[in-house]
């Protein structure tokens, strides 16, 4: 017998009118209505960590969470390391990697989708966090775009 998902109960709201400029990093259950221009990133330790976007909701940038529950848009990658649902209303713009996934008639992906394996999981977890180091590292004699 197939056993439904239930998410945590919510420890933090994001409204509507609420846009964040930066990085998110939460614990336990997050649902959004509002925009982040910035990665959205779940404790790692945390494997009923939630992600809910509302279909009013959206995110411009990366996203990595045990499980979401995408009914808005989302522009980047998502990582999820256990279950991504995608709702009638989801939009998403960028790679998905998943264990677990759900996907309801009208949801939109423009981008490739990667079924993991729990080791594929932990490599795609270390590259998203080495990705993040080299962006936070400052780029010495480097213009942004230049192939030196």
């Amino acid at each position: 017998m197939k056993r439904k998902f239930k998410p945590p109960a919510f420890t933090t709201v994001i409204g509507s009118e609420t846009v964040i400029n930066g990085d998110l990093f939460f614990s336990g259950g997050l649902h959004l209505d509002g925009k982040v221009h910035g990665d959205v990133i779940a404790d790692s330790e945390s494997e009923n960590s939630t992600l809910t976007v509302s279909d009013q909701a959206k995110i411009v940038g990366d996203v990595s969470v045990a499980n979401i529950i995408i009914n808005g848009s989302i522009e980047g990658d998502v990582h999820a390391s256990s279950l991504l649902e995608l709702a009638e209303n989801a939009n998403i713009s960028g790679e998905i990697y998943y264990q677990q996934l759900e996907m309801a008639m009208g949801a939109s992906v423009a981008g490739g989708m990667v079924h993991l394996s729990e080791k594929d999981d932990n490599e795609a977890e270390e590259e998203l966090e080495s990705r993040q180091e080299a962006d936070d590292e400052p780029a010495v004699g480097k213009k942004r775009g230049s192939s030196e």
